[in-house]
């Protein structure tokens, strides 16, 4: 996947050229992406580059689109013509308007900005800073990266920027020089069903969904786990006679380990007569400091899941050199796990606030005030818990926290998710709840049509969260905790109280992914499910507190360091 920048301007003093653009698109490479050539078109007052690779990327002129559309849209490039189905970040333009839009799920993220001379957008919260030539800090993005690992529902790590809503249509008019924003607000209808009908109207409406998608014009890669949603795509795509290219990646240990992903998935491949490859995702031997910088410049820093990118992002760069032009993942928006408060709801999301577990003075202190649920996020007056639940999931896990995680991978492959297509997150939303809640209709449809073979019980990466106990990591928390950028960002007391606990904390390099797995095997599924539902809210650790608060520290001297890059070359 290619990231995406735009500009466009009022007159001579706002201009750009085609010289500033590649260097800002040169500036949010990453250092392992290379021999890819960025693919620029500028208009009269406008400019538009796509940074290599570009991948399945399409462009006409000043018009783009990033990932993957559902069915054939031959005016895809038109200002106000109808907004495609798929997975996807598009910006078009026809010289007197330019029209931002999104998916229906928001898969993908556009920022933008509008100044008095320049109308600025992205899929890079780092080239526009660079653009702009300054960082004007956002605490309310911290508050909710520190809280949450997300950068919350609206807020960019600068305040300037604007993320554009899902299932929206931004329009600039260039004569007013004015901007006006469309969106559909979400809404969970759930009606009456039969199971067994909603079951086969589900299928039917996925079958026909993923068939949409072409996968053929460019090389589209299926990466497979042991569980239900790549299983899932791989069996109807098949059916339609489409032979996708099969991975998984992982520990060498664990490919012949029975229960995990890389077990099961080499299964699944050879069931279908599938080339698959297992590629190894090995903890790299640089520095933490090293995988850090890189994690951060590929993903610009919305999302603190550093734990599948500990090889410093290296398998991801080999697909750019294997000619894989887009991975087709298995995002999908079924339900979610079992809760029984309005809170539970919220956190299980990730929509945890300082307030949470913070006395309310430090984190109206952390946040300045800044921290805030929308209206549009709130539990609403007889809208049962798992309603409100699958609610969240729809309008924040996907929109924020998952379409972060496509950003981590955007500077190396395209991205589609399927699953996310319109009729088929339309069809969930009038679901009865019992059939959404832990994706039980969705689970059940999946083990009916898929081949006989087991689901895995573990992962085939390292244990998610381990590295957090190594000892360079906890040097490299300390080394980042004692910097001036942290004094900036935390007061005293509480940046003493992250040392403290990384200090007290017990760092054991043993892994537990064996005993997990080994009480997975014999403790029924719905137990284990009944219990966290239970439990409540999860709130973060203190060792995730200081991984959130070291990744922002060094995030903010590199976007610094990017905008100082634009100042120190004028145009």
């Amino acid at each position: 996947m290619s990231n995406l920048i735009f500009a466009c301007w009022r007159g001579p003093q706002g201009a750009f050229s085609e010289g500033d653009l590649r260097r800002v698109a040169d500036q949010i490479t990453p250092s392992n992406v290379t021999g890819h050539p960025h693919r620029i078109g500028m208009g009269t007052q406008e400019g538009l580059c796509l940074t290599g690779p570009v991948g399945a990327a399409t462009a006409r002129e000043t018009s783009a689109h990033l990932g993957a559309f559902a069915g054939s849209w031959p005016a895809w490039y038109e200002p106000g013509s109808p907004v495609p189905d798929g997975s996807f970040a598009l910006v078009r333009s026809d010289g007197g308007r330019v029209e931002l839009c999104s998916d229906f799920a928001g898969s993908r993220t556009l920022w933008y900005v509008l100044t008095e001379t320049r109308f600025l957008a992205s899929t890079s919260q780092r080239a526009l800073v660079a653009l702009l030539e300054g960082l004007d800090f956002n605490r309310a993005a911290f508050a909710w990266f520190l809280s949450s690992s997300t950068l919350g529902p609206s807020d960019g790590w600068d305040r300037r920027l604007h993320r554009l809503p899902q299932n929206a249509r931004l329009v600039l008019d260039r004569q007013r020089w004015t901007l006006d924003l469309r969106t559909i607000p979400i809404e969970f209808s759930p009606r009456p069903m039969e199971a067994a009908a909603c079951r086969e109207q589900l299928l039917g409406i996925m079958r026909a969904a993923i068939q949409r998608f072409d996968f053929s014009s460019a090389r589209w890669a299926l990466p497979l786990s042991g569980g239900y949603d790549s299983r899932f795509i791989l069996g109807v795509l098949v059916e339609a006679g489409m032979r996708p290219p099969t991975m998984t990646w992982g520990l060498a240990s664990s490919l012949d380990q029975p229960g995990n992903d890389a077990f099961i998935a080499r299964k699944l491949a050879a069931h279908y007569g599938l080339p698959h490859d297992y590629l190894l995702s090995e903890r790299s031997e640089d520095s933490p400091t090293a995988v850090v910088d890189r994690f951060l410049a590929a993903s610009g820093g919305g999302t603190d899941q550093l734990f599948p990118y500990l090889d410093g992002l290296c398998m991801w760069a080999s697909f750019a050199t294997s000619g894989i032009s887009g991975v087709i993942r298995g995002d999908e928006g079924f339900g979610w796990i079992p809760v029984r408060t309005v809170q539970h709801a919220r956190t299980s999301v990730g929509l945890t606030m300082l307030r949470d577990f913070l006395a309310e003075d430090v984190a109206e202190e952390l946040a300045d005030g800044a921290q805030r649920l929308p209206e549009t996020l709130e539990h609403r007056a007889g809208e049962s818990i798992p309603a409100y639940r699958d609610r969240l999931y729809h309008g924040h896990r996907i929109p924020i926290g998952l379409a972060a995680l496509n950003d981590v991978k955007a500077p190396y492959v395209e991205i589609s998710s399927p699953l996310l297509a319109r009729e088929v997150l339309t069809f969930v939303r009038e679901m009865p709840d019992e059939l959404r809640t832990d994706k039980l209709a969705f689970r059940q449809i999946a083990k009916a049509v898929g081949p006989p073979l087991p689901y895995a019980t573990m992962g085939a990466d390292d244990d998610r969260n381990d590295y957090l106990r190594s000892e360079a990591y906890r040097c490299w928390f300390r080394e980042e905790l004692g910097t001036g950028t942290v004094e900036t960002l935390l007061p005293a007391s509480l940046r003493a109280r992250l040392l403290g606990h990384l200090s007290e904390t017990s760092f054991t390099p043993a892994s537990t992914r064996t005993v997990r797995a080994a009480l997975k095997r014999v403790i029924p599924t719905p137990w284990i499910r009944a219990v966290k539902a239970r439990m409540g809210p999860e709130l973060p650790s203190w060792r995730f507190l200081a991984l959130r608060t070291a990744l922002t520290s060094r995030l903010v001297r590199l976007l610094e360091s990017d905008a100082k890059a634009m100042r120190d070359n004028p145009r």
